[in-house]
Order: structure tokens, then C-alpha cells, then sequence
């Protein structure tokens, strides 16, 4: 993996399961633990599109009768979940129906103290639940697309300031933060637990629809490891073809 020079090399593959060579890869590091040094297979870290698909490669090689170290098959949620915990990160809040009340009632609260000037300019107008739906979907897609501190529309500098407080409240991290803080935490090549004694990833397709704050994640980990994307061909121009977490000429 490390011959090309390159942290991220792409290689199209055709539409289907899991390459056989790198089924067979899998169960060669399953069967030889010693480090590559060693005389061992090279420890891969492979990065599925979804849990279906890898819980589906799991069942493959346990029904093979093999060992093997479930830690080394992510997707890009759960490897998340490991990074946050190398890093120390407060646990995920859980984003559900009581997250969701005490949010409202807090935006209502700070709008009464006019957080929102231009959404809520009075004191005593009402601060219906819509208003905070909108402004949590946004400020999601804005975090998706690494531009909530560029972004000058209302509400939402109060927003954020919003959430960090429940965050200091709850002891926990917002998933809208999450994934620039592990950014954060990893730049400059800075090797975490999960990614210290592999040699390098493969990343399975993905839909070309990955965010700019889960490309920017995967370029800084390819930092620290390199990663060999398999993507599928297709027309790039009606979104038929894998995600490519950087703009390569695919190698042969």
C-alpha cells in the first residue's frame, strides 16, 4: 500500500461484494497475527459503506471457521465511535424525543432574552417548535458541510452557543460537533489507539453523496494511514459512480 507515494489511492472494482482478494486478505491476517515486520500479513482496517454490508463480511468469515479481530471492520459511524473514545471525548448525546423537548424549552428561554433578534425580535412572542426544528436541521447540514462558523445567516451563532451549553450541562458531545472535534484531535498526524498498529485501510464503496466533514476526517486520517478507496465506475455527472475522498486518476 505504500508503494504508489501516495496517503489515498482509488481503485475502480466492479459492482458487487467484497473482492475475493480481499476476503482471502482477511483471512490471512486472521490466521497469522504476527505484524507484517514479522513475516505476517499486513493488518487492514476495512471501512464498510453501512453495518449491513459488514456485518454480512463477519458472518462470511466466522461461516469460514476463522478467528478474527472484529476491531479491524468499521463503518465510518462506528469508527467514529472508536476515535472518540481514544481521544477522551465526552460520550455522544443522544439525539431523541427528551433531548429534543429540553432543546425547545432552552431556545425558548434564550428567546425570551432575545438570542434570536431576527427570528424572535419581542420578548414575549411566542417560540413555537418549529423554530427550533429548523434551526437543528440546519445547523446539522451546516456541521455536515464544515461551515457553521462561516455561515451569516440568524440564528444559528446563537444556536451553537446553545447546544455547547446543554453539552456542558449533559457532560456529553452533540453529534453535530463530533466529527470536527476528532478532526481536531487527530491533525497533524497525531496516531490514535484505533489506527497506531494497522498498516493501512481499505475503504469499500461509499455513495458519492459523502459530506465535506467526513472527506476531511478520511484526508486526515489518510495522514496517519494510508487509504486504498475500491470504487465504483460510473458517470460522475449522474452520481453513479463511488465516492473518491480526493480527486485521483484511479490506479491498475
Amino acid at each position: 500500500m505504500n508503494s504508489y507515494g501516495d496517503s489515498v489511492t482509488i481503485e475502480e472494482t466492479p459492482v458487487g461484494r467484497v473482492p475475493e482478494w480481499l476476503i482471502e486478505h482477511m483471512v490471512n491476517q486472521a490466521i497469522d497475527p504476527r505484524p507484517r515486520s514479522n513475516g505476517g500479513a499486513s493488518k487492514i482496517l476495512i471501512l464498510y459503506s453501512n453495518e449491513e454490508s459488514r456485518r454480512e463480511s463477519m458472518t462470511r468469515l466466522s461461516d469460514i471457521g476463522f478467528a478474527f479481530d472484529r476491531t479491524l471492520h468499521h463503518t465510518l459511524e462506528s469508527l467514529k465511535s472508536s476515535l472518540m473514545t481514544d481521544l477522551r471525548l465526552p460520550r455522544k448525546i443522544a439525539l431523541g424525543p427528551a433531548f429534543e423537548r429540553v432543546l425547545h424549552e432552552y431556545c425558548a428561554l434564550k428567546a425570551s432574552k432575545l438570542a434570536f433578534p431576527l427570528i424572535n425580535p419581542l420578548p414575549n412572542m411566542s417560540w413555537g417548535p418549529g423554530k427550533t426544528a429548523a434551526l437543528s436541521e440546519l445547523h446539522a447540514f451546516l456541521a455536515e458541510e464544515q461551515a457553521i462558523d462561516s455561515w451569516s445567516g440568524p440564528g444559528i451563532n446563537s444556536f451553537t452557543k446553545i447546544l455547547q451549553d446543554l453539552e456542558d450541562k449533559i457532560g456529553g458531545t452533540h453529534p453535530d460537533f463530533l466529527t470536527s472535534r476528532i478532526i481536531n484531535g487527530i491533525s497533524g498526524g497525531r496516531s490514535p489507539f484505533t489506527l497506531m498498529d494497522i498498516d493501512g485501510i481499505v475503504m469499500l464503496d461509499h455513495a458519492p453523496s459523502l459530506s465535506k466533514s467526513d472527506v476531511q476526517l478520511l484526508l486526515e486520517i489518510s495522514q496517519i494511514k494510508p487509504i486504498h478507496q475500491l470504487t465504483y465506475p460510473g458517470s460522475y455527472r449522474l452520481g453513479h459512480h463511488g465516492a473518491q475522498i480526493e480527486d485521483r486518476f484511479p490506479i491498475t
